[in-house]
């Protein structure tokens, strides 16, 4: 993110203002050992696509990731032996660079889908954030597989841009808006090409690191771990438990201690996720209720209705109507 000011400054941004505007230091992205909350990133980015009129600005801030700039995780992945090695030690160790966002590998029969998600609770406007990580993402692989290569599909959860020129071009295919996450869809046969010039002592010895690094907090696990199962519409506290390698009483009473309930954390999560598709792509609502494991639009709009006291159609108003969102 080090690069990312002076990218704000190109544009014709003030990248001090907007840092504090986010809540952060002036100096918070000076130097690459830095860390900033998942939060106020999302808002930086947010309010510098809007301060500098540059609707593909999450684009643009991608692009400048390489595997260089990722620090034990890049260098893990650049050095495994094949794509698919380098795709399962991203996924797996990318909570060391960043919580908030879930970077996934799945497999859907001949294809295989790189993507992103997000389960940060509290935070809006994620337009620019996932346009960034698929962008990083688009990046890795062309690093991986070499400049000529590009996804089958790809998919980005908010609304069509007006001018989509630059997502176009970048992805080298049209993709499709309102989905359910951020997707580079590409065939399963890439996986099994061999990453060039990776050093098989750099990857046992960095692989060795990132063990030693540990696991995410207990919370943390149990977020990610429900969002990478509601993208398998896995929604159960079984599933949960053996995800996690416990018992499902053992987990009951690991989130007990942590002042929850599996339910409670399953409807934080489901929440979030229909706050960012409701105020930042144009989903049809039986899309979304499906998306969060209701077999109706009903029960969804129900329950929409508990947690926050309206209807998911009149608080995707409310929100736009208030200019809240960051829709492009």
């Amino acid at each position: 993110l080090v690069a990312l000011p002076q990218l704000i400054r190109q544009l014709g941004g003030d990248p001090e203002a907007l840092l504090v505007g986010a809540g952060l230091e002036p100096s918070a992205l000076s130097h690459p050992d830095n860390r900033v909350s998942f939060s106020a990133l999302t808002t930086l980015l947010d309010r510098a696509a809007s301060s500098t009129g540059c609707a593909h600005l999450g684009l643009l801030a991608g692009r400048l990731f390489h595997l260089s700039d990722m620090g034990l995780v890049g260098e893990l992945v650049r050095n495994s032996p094949t794509v698919g090695a380098a795709l399962e030690a991203l996924t797996v160790h990318q909570h060391l660079n960043s919580e908030g966002g879930l970077a996934f590998l799945l497999k859907r029969g001949d294809y295989v889908d790189l993507g992103y998600a997000t389960y940060h609770p509290g935070a809006l406007g994620f337009v620019q954030m996932h346009d960034a990580a698929l962008a990083t993402g688009m990046n890795i692989m062309l690093e991986l597989c070499g400049p000529t290569w590009k996804p089958y599909e790809v998919f980005l959860p908010h609304a069509k841009p007006r001018d989509v020129a630059q997502h176009r071009a970048f992805f080298k295919v049209m993709p499709r808006f309102d989905a359910e996450f951020s997707v580079l869809r590409f065939p399963a046969r890439d996986l099994a090409r061999t990453v060039p010039d990776a050093d098989p002592q750099a990857f046992r010895r960095c692989e060795q690191a990132a063990r030693n690094a540990g696991a995410p907090e207990f919370m943390q696990q149990v977020y990610r771990g429900l969002r990478r199962l509601m993208l398998e519409n896995r929604h159960s506290g079984d599933d949960l438990a053996q995800m996690l390698s416990m018992h499902r009483r053992t987990l009951n009473r690991r989130l007990k201690a942590e002042g929850t309930t599996f339910q409670r954390v399953l409807d934080e999560v489901r929440f979030e996720v229909a706050r960012h598709l409701l105020s930042d792509s144009n989903a049809h609502l039986d899309d979304i209720a499906a998306t969060l494991g209701y077999a109706a639009v009903t029960p969804f709009m129900r329950t929409f209705r508990r947690w926050s006291g309206t209807t998911p159609g009149h608080w995707r108003r409310s929100v736009r109507d208030d200019g809240s969102e960051s829709g492009a």
